[in-house]
């Protein structure tokens, strides 16, 4: 009897010692695996390190939750898995366990996707009182991509545009389809695997072969498989869709209408032909000549550019530009005074012509006084005014038949808007630069420089219709100083006759067409871009300060001194010492005037933030609110000058602080309202409140400082009196073009040569 129970229980033994060998074992396996790093996504568990991301909308940010979640993982890591009786601490810790339901299961065993997604959706109705976390359906459309450097997120392309990815739930390969949690565009939580459909709208396909279809998308080109589908298509819009992580569908936009963009803005478009049609975001456009890409809107040229726009539902749903732009018109918002808007503008004609009213034109009489306000009643996309005789021009009239401007060529486009009515002068390039030309140059000026003008003006003109900063009011420009002068004086035979030998000509740099600024008047230099602190000197690598100083003149200007010497000299023959503005002085009281001072740094620190810089008595850097306790203004001095002696920088001292002034706009802003006046060349004193220029020195007088200076303008490119002194000297147009701007070509843009 012992001897069998005896063995009976070595048995038991034996078995008892075989499970508890067993459950050692699991309990091993599954502490080994709780150290290892997930990298896959799997609906049997969620990771520890998904976490932080997803609880980062509550009382905690992400970093935070990481060193609470650490301590709650055993205070190691965020590796491994959630387990249940990591879910109760997890509950503790945000005060929710009690309103929380979920599943009595054992402490070690693992929290399934679909459980947590249970308890999550609980915590955010608790405690996402804002609505920041959302699903979405999202499939992944690139291959997995290298981790982001440091400082950088992790972004993956979807549908829906670029999501970025939290740290711990980076689990997507192409294809991929998933429902996640998102917050402010970054993907927090993977919720479940998605079977579709999903569809990618209007997207830019190239072409489809060999069961690969070749898209645009968000600036990327992405080839796509397409097996089994066997749709031809080339260079068009299309939506497509996924299912269960394919490609299952491809639906061609067969809608497409042709024309020139007049107009667009965030909501809408207006096309020649078709008036105005909506689009949702920002417009997508593509161009198939050369190389395919998809571009921005800067590159939609108003006016002068010939589309294919895809329409689907009165919506267009992608540009596609199968041509370069062709440079033969521009678009001009003639302002009223400083105001975009008419309140309600007439309009007279001295020859005959036709008036658009939507889709009914009509003849005009010569003479006939046409307000805008008559003819909005059907509430057209715009008016639009054509003059049938070349020679004939349109004019702003006074109502009872006079004329209130100068004559326009070319049509004049009338468009009403909440604020008043837009009015566009559209004329070709050529004819906009006869009025350019005589409203920026006198045309008694010499005939070179004059055409020195002519392809200045041409070549900015060039640069701003590629910009289109006026495109939502139907425009590239405004007739005002703040791009070119335009028609506030009459065109000449001299100032005509030098477009006319110009014509088509550009100034040229690295290829591009150079923007070819221009000022009135030189102290004896010019400088170079480091008076605006604007950067990309590579790209203006054609404006360099040159010295203006007649042959045989001398000057040295290499120090504060020596530059002083130079400008306090009136004698010194330039090529534009013949102006008035040659040379200048002005008195600025600065100490007694420091309340007018003060307000002139706070108006330009509003305007001007980045040039305008405050610094405290210790030297760390202030704000423009600091100014007011930084007491008595006790000196001004040059920082730094340019490399023609313009000022980049001028330092404005005070008791407790120190204010530097950065381009030379805002030194003139600033000493020119406490200076008020200006003494010029000849003696005349002159009203003024911005300094004619920021080629000065400054000499300490009781109360402030006298400025000797001299030049008028900026100081930046060509010099409009030296360019007439270097045509009186007998140089040409294009000697003159190449002495003021260096490296550059002459090309015309209409022939290529």
């Amino acid at each position: 009897m012992g001897r069998g129970y005896s063995s009976k229980r070595e048995k038991y033994l034996t078995v008892l010692l075989a499970a508890l060998l067993v459950v050692l074992a699991i309990l091993f396996m599954q502490a080994v695996m709780d150290e290892k790093v997930i990298l896959e996504y799997s609906n049997e568990y969620v990771a520890m390190a998904e976490l932080p991301s997803q609880l980062s909308f509550t009382y905690y940010e992400e970093e935070e939750w990481k060193e609470k979640l650490k301590e709650i993982n055993s205070g190691k890591n965020l590796n491994g898995k959630l387990t249940f009786g990591k879910l109760e601490k997890l509950l503790e810790q945000l005060s929710v366990l009690e309103y929380v339901t979920y599943p009595d299961k054992f402490s070690w065993k693992h929290v399934s996707r679909t459980e947590w997604n249970g308890v999550y959706e609980q915590i955010l109705d608790l405690l996402d009182t804002e609505g920041a976390v959302s699903a979405t359906n999202l499939v992944f459309l690139t291959q997995d991509t290298e981790k982001a450097g440091e400082g950088e997120a992790l972004q993956r392309l979807t549908q829906k545009g670029y999501y970025e990815v939290a740290e711990g739930v980076d689990y997507f390969h192409y294809y991929d389809m998933y429902q996640v949690y998102v917050k402010d565009q970054r993907i927090i939580g993977v919720s479940s695997e998605c079977k579709g459909p999903l569809t990618l709208k209007n997207v830019f396909v190239h072409s489809t072969e060999n069961e690969k279809a070749e898209i645009l998308y968000e600036r990327q080109k992405i080839s796509l498989d397409i097996d089994g589908l066997a749709e031809e298509i080339q260079d068009t819009i299309c939506d497509m869709e996924w299912t269960e992580g394919k490609v299952t569908a491809i639906y061609k936009k067969e809608d497409m209408i042709s024309g020139k963009v007049l107009s667009f803005n965030e909501e809408q478009i207006e096309i020649s032909g078709y008036g105005t049609l909506g689009h949702s975001g920002a417009l997508k456009i593509y161009k198939t000549y050369g190389t395919v890409e998809e571009l921005d809107e800067s590159k939609l040229v108003i006016g002068n550019l010939q589309a294919d726009f895809v329409v689907a539902e009165k919506q267009v749903c992608g540009i596609i530009l199968k041509e370069p732009a062709s440079i033969e018109n521009i678009r001009v918002l003639l302002l009223n005074g400083e105001s975009e808007y008419h309140e309600n503008p007439v309009f007279v004609t001295d020859g005959g012509g036709t008036l658009t009213v939507g889709e009914r034109t009509e003849k005009i009489e010569p003479g006939k006084p046409l307000a805008a306000s008559e003819f909005f009643g059907e509430n057209p996309d715009f008016l639009k005014i054509a003059l049938e005789d070349e020679n004939g021009r349109i004019y702003f009239s006074d109502g009872a038949g006079a004329h209130a401007s100068l004559g326009y060529r070319g049509t004049m486009e009338i468009r009403k808007y909440q604020e008043g009515y837009g009015v566009v002068n559209e004329l070709s390039l050529e004819q906009y630069l006869y009025g350019v030309v005589p409203s920026e140059m006198p045309s008694s000026y010499e005939r070179e420089a004059l055409c020195v003008q002519a392809v200045c003006a041409r070549s900015y003109a060039c640069i701003q219709l590629m910009k289109g900063d006026y495109a939502a009011l139907g425009a590239h420009v405004d007739d005002s100083t703040s791009y070119q002068v335009y028609n506030k004086q009459e065109e000449t035979p001299q100032t005509n006759l030098a477009v006319d030998d110009t014509v088509g000509e550009v100034i040229k740099y690295q290829g591009e067409v150079a923007e070819a600024y221009f000022f009135s008047t030189s102290c004896g230099y010019t400088g170079d871009m480091g008076l605006w602190n604007s950067g990309g000197e590579e790209r203006f690598g054609y404006l360099q300060g040159i010295s203006l100083l007649a042959e045989g003149e001398e000057a040295d200007i290499s120090s504060e001194e020596a530059f002083a010497e130079f400008i306090k000299n009136k004698e010194i023959t330039s090529y534009d010492s013949g102006s008035a503005y040659f040379r200048w002085q002005a008195e600025v009281l600065a100490l007694k005037e420091m309340e007018t001072v003060n307000q002139a740094v706070l108006e330009r620190a509003e305007a001007n933030a980045g040039n305008v810089q405050f610094l405290k008595a210790d030297g760390s850097e202030g704000k423009s609110s600091d100014l007011a306790g930084f007491g008595a203004l006790k000196e001004i001095s040059v920082g730094e000058r340019g490399s023609g002696g313009g000022i980049r920088i001028l330092c404005i001292s005070y008791e407790k602080g120190t204010v530097r002034l950065l381009t030379e706009y805002n030194i003139r802003y600033v000493l020119g309202a406490a200076a008020g006046e200006v003494t010029d060349n000849q003696g005349e004193r002159i009203d003024m409140k911005l300094l004619p220029s920021a080629y000065f020195a400054l000499t300490p007088i009781e109360q402030g400082y006298l400025l000797q200076g001299g030049g008028y303008g900026h100081g930046i490119g060509m010099s409009q009196n030296g360019s007439n002194g270097m045509a009186k000297a007998g140089m040409n147009y294009m000697e003159i073009l190449m002495k003021f701007y260096q490296g550059i070509t002459i090309e015309n843009i209409y022939n290529g040569e």
